[in-house]
């Protein structure tokens, strides 16, 4: 009897890692014979400067992201002195296809934005042109409250910003800018009369802006758009 108990342990055990690899198999990103697809592009900073060294990939995977599982590898390049890269990259009919410039998840450069650009068919075009693409630079951006006033009334406040990462979908041949607006913004905080002052570290986009909308007490609400670039990396809000 203790020896059937056993077998029965076991036999589910068995079946619990064939289910399992059959779901990993089922996920495998499948190589299309006999095809490879030209990438190619230039880098330039927001005023026409020449990025170089900045790596960029060829991914699959079921996502317009980059993920742990899903994911392989198909070709890798990167930005030479003038900027321009060009390499082939295998082909995938299983899943979508990720071109990611500088990606968070693999070799970042943290000097600079990251750039996504999924075409999420299966029939994939034997030549993406990214043409020249502006790389934004990855700031670093110190937002400071403090009431300094002793003013007894609580600050209700918000941020708005865009982060270093954007995202495109293929569409009709091109990519297209996809908006990314619940990741750019930090919701309704307050700021009480016996708070300590708040020091916030956000990672912008250069050449960009934040808006902060606030209300305190009764007051009407307000909104400050701070220009972020280079020189302005950082704002004192002080009521």
């Amino acid at each position: 009897m203790v020896s059937i108990e056993y077998d029965f342990v076991g036999m589910k055990k068995i079946l619990l890692l064939l289910v399992l690899l059959s779901l990993y198999a089922c996920d495998e990103v499948l190589i299309e014979e006999n095809k490879r697809i030209e990438v190619r592009g230039s880098l330039v900073f927001l005023d026409d400067a020449p990025v170089k060294g900045v790596e960029i990939f060829s991914i699959g995977s079921r996502e317009a992201r980059i993920g742990s599982n899903t994911d392989k590898i198909l070709g890798k390049g990167h930005s030479d002195e003038n900027g321009d890269f060009n390499f082939n990259s295998l082909d995938t009919y299983s899943h979508g296809l990720i071109l990611a410039v500088n990606p968070l998840e693999l070799d970042h450069d943290s000097r600079y934005a990251s750039l996504y650009y999924y075409d999420p068919t299966g029939n994939h075009a034997p030549l993406y042109d990214l043409e020249e693409i502006s790389l934004a630079r990855r700031l670093e951006f110190q937002f400071n409250i403090s009431n300094t006033s002793g003013v007894g009334d609580t600050l209700i406040y918000r941020l708005q910003y865009e982060q270093p990462v954007q995202n495109f979908v293929y569409e009709d041949g091109v990519f297209v800018a996809q908006p990314n607006e619940g990741a750019n913004f930090i919701s309704l905080r307050e700021h009480r009369p016996d708070s300590d002052p708040v020091s916030l570290s956000l990672y912008i986009m250069e050449e960009s802006e934040i808006i902060f909308t606030y209300g305190l007490g009764e007051n009407p609400v307000e909104q400050i758009v701070v220009p972020v670039n280079a020189v302005n990396t950082s704002y004192d809000f002080e009521y």
